[in-house]
């Protein structure tokens, strides 16, 4: 049990660190990239990484309607959409503000799971948890970044429902998904990029006209390999094993992995507001993903 928790400990960390780099890649990749078009590229990319591990592995996905049912449900809600959205965000809205913005997914997953899934009941712990990860977000990045609400709005929004289509995506895959991470993983990548496909064709984007650089293909490349492809299997893998709520809270470690990366790579400073920001998400993350119970 105790080795079992570590992995998953382990891995929580492992996809907060991948989700946490990716936003700033996305930066550099609409730079020169229309939204649709860097969607479309990680999700291709994530794709064929995804399923030629699923053919070492000797597996096949399901032909059962239910499964391309939900195949489908979790392509959309939890890559296809939320990426599309974010990404457009991204282009009118700071990465300040929206840290803020995506800490909206931890408290719709909250009230979600507790309506839906009888295994999680809304506990004053589990609320006391999401409720402090936000203000500690809201520390970490200043509440400055606030002031910038309303001035944006259709790109704040934008990145509101990436939010609530993760909430609603990880709720729907602890309530109802029983089959394998890898398979899910790679039904639902394989559906996400069949629909950027047709979204592509119909926007009209001027394919011929883009001009791909090092750093725009580099990032499709990143976010293809490591904040798709990689970060599905582990999200499918872990959502059935902490939980809906639980595995939410791997939102609030996005501003932290920022905030860490930059003090690490960047040689920003490691001030007393970030200090105590990343003490107060840490701890309400620990008081959200635990029973407080001892043994």
């Amino acid at each position: 049990m105790r080795k079992q928790n570590s992995l998953n400990i382990t891995l929580w960390f492992l996809l907060a660190a991948m989700w946490s780099s990716s936003y700033a890649v996305i930066k550099i990749g609409v730079s020169n990239l229309d939204p649709s078009v860097l969607v479309l590229g990680r999700l291709f990319v994530g794709s064929v990484v995804i399923y030629a591990v699923l053919k070492l592995r000797k597996m096949v996905l399901s032909k059962d309607i239910r499964d391309w049912v939900s195949y489908t449900i979790t392509g959309l809600l939890g890559s296809a959409l939320p990426f599309l959205l974010i990404t457009f965000g991204e282009q009118t809205v700071d990465s300040a503000l929206a840290s803020i913005l995506i800490g909206v997914a931890p408290m719709a997953t909250l009230v979600l799971a507790a309506a839906i899934v009888p295994e999680e009941t809304l506990t004053l712990r589990t609320t006391l948890g999401v409720l402090g990860g936000l203000c500690g977000v809201v520390i970490l990045v200043g509440p400055t970044a606030l002031a910038g609400i309303g001035e944006h709005l259709i790109g704040q929004l934008a990145i509101v429902g990436a939010t609530l289509c993760y909430a609603a995506s990880t709720v729907y895959i602890r309530r109802f998904v029983k089959r394998p991470a890898l398979e899910m993983a790679t039904g639902s990548m394989i559906v996400g990029t069949l629909f950027m496909t047709g979204f592509v064709i119909l926007s009209d984007a001027d394919i011929g006209a883009i001009e791909p650089t090092m750093g725009s293909l580099g990032a499709i490349l990143y976010l293809g390999l490591f904040s798709t492809a990689c970060a599905n299997l582990i999200y499918f893998f872990l959502v059935p094993r902490l939980g809906a709520t639980r595995m939410s809270q791997v939102n609030f470690a996005v501003p932290v992995g920022g905030a860490l990366l930059g003090v690490l790579l960047l040689n920003e400073a490691m001030t007393i507001q970030r200090f105590a920001a990343l003490a107060i998400i840490i701890s309400s993350v620990y008081l959200g993903t635990t029973n407080g119970r001892r043994g």
